[in-house]
């Protein structure tokens, strides 16, 4: 990191970016880079995750819904990445600060050479005073290879960057005990520890999302603990409020912060946590998951019972319990049709069924995760 500055990834959602039925907010857009122009001045190098394009687009089109095609939402998304892009250069650019725009797809963060370059690319930026405004790149990104939403893309970049702080600004106070889009009197949780089981985070990930955009609380949840994983602070804050982000830097209490204990992720393991869509699932019995849970092992095929999905080599897979939960993510050393093959079999009998030498482990512990 340049000169001892903090770096923060900031994230800003549809609903605070667009109005649930606007093109561009503009109010939110002028106070958000009002209270950016302040950290930089405050020595903090900011990095802009910005939702809109999309719903930039719808209101540009006229379109009443969400497309529901593709090739619909890509072309939407084209068209209002231009608006959305123009309307922050313009207003930085008043504060005599440059604004980049950077399109972010699944594959430049699922090949570890890309992931790498675009480390060093944003790096650069950064070092040239530039504020990047980053965007999963909607217009080629297909369905089934997506970050999800650009809150997972923020958590991504903060581990990418080795940001200190991911702030994701939302449209409610923070996260709440329950969804405040049904419950009015929803409470607000002011911390969530990862580490600790007093807080059921399964129930509170069945949150709602908004009409223009995708990601609801489990994203947000999930988005954090990448960003806390890498050693960053995250904080899911209300974006209505004037003052939000100078109250994260004056260390004011304000939404919802959360946090880990734990040493973070090597670098790899980092890597392979940034990854978006899996591309198949696994069930795993008792065994295998108390080996790789409690005892740090690698995975073996004697302990898998299911095998769900197109999988390749060298692919992300999710590994689940027997009720469908997610216990760990890694790469796999087989592909989906190995794997159906040698499933449930001990080390000795893989050759004989799969007819040629193999590695031992389905995933080695080395790129193994736990969720």
């Amino acid at each position: 990191m340049s000169n001892n500055k903090e770096r923060w990834v900031i994230k800003a959602g549809s609903s605070l970016v667009t109005g649930e039925q606007e093109g561009i907010n503009e109010l939110f857009i002028k106070n958000l880079v009002s209270q950016v122009h302040e950290l930089i001045k405050n020595n903090i190098e900011v990095i802009i995750v910005s939702s809109g394009a999309i719903a930039k687009g719808m209101f540009e089109l006229d379109l009443k819904e969400r497309p529901a095609t593709l090739n619909m939402l890509q072309a939407t998304a084209a068209v209002g990445q231009v608006g959305l892009i123009n309307n922050y250069e313009r207003r930085f650019s008043k504060l005599n600060l440059k604004t980049a725009q950077v399109l972010v797809s699944h594959d430049d963060i699922a090949n570890r050479e890309r992931y790498l370059n675009s480390r060093r690319s944003l790096q650069a930026l950064l070092v040239l005073g530039v504020i990047p405004i980053v965007n999963e790149n909607d217009s080629v990104a297909t369905e089934e290879i997506t970050f999800g939403d650009n809150d997972m893309l923020a958590g991504a970049l903060a581990g990418l960057v080795s940001a200190d702080k991911l702030i994701i600004l939302t449209d409610q106070k923070g996260i709440c005990e329950s969804d405040p889009k049904v419950d009015k009197l929803a409470k607000l949780i002011p911390s969530i520890d990862f580490d600790s089981k007093k807080i059921d985070l399964k129930k509170l990930m069945e949150g709602s999302s908004g009409v223009l955009g995708r990601g609801g609380i489990k994203t947000k949840i999930r988005a954090c603990k990448l960003a806390v994983d890498s050693g960053a602070e995250a904080f899911v804050v209300d974006g209505r409020e004037k003052d939000t982000l100078n109250d994260v830097f004056k260390g004011k209490n304000t939404g919802t912060s959360l946090i880990s204990k734990k040493r973070k992720l090597a670098s790899r393991k980092l890597w392979i946590a940034s990854q978006g869509s899996p591309s198949g699932r696994i069930v795993l019995d008792e065994g295998a998951i108390n080996a790789i849970s409690l005892k740090g092992s690698s995975l073996l095929p004697v302990g898998i019972k299911e095998v769900q999905g197109e999988i390749k080599r060298g692919s992300l897979i999710i590994c689940l319990d027997s009720k469908g939960s997610e216990v760990a993510r890694g790469l796999s050393n087989f592909s989906s049709e190995e794997l159906i093959k040698i499933k449930g079999k001990r080390s000795e009998e893989v050759l004989e069924e799969l007819g040629y030498p193999s590695e031992e482990e389905v995933v080695h512990r080395d790129n193994l995760i736990l969720s």
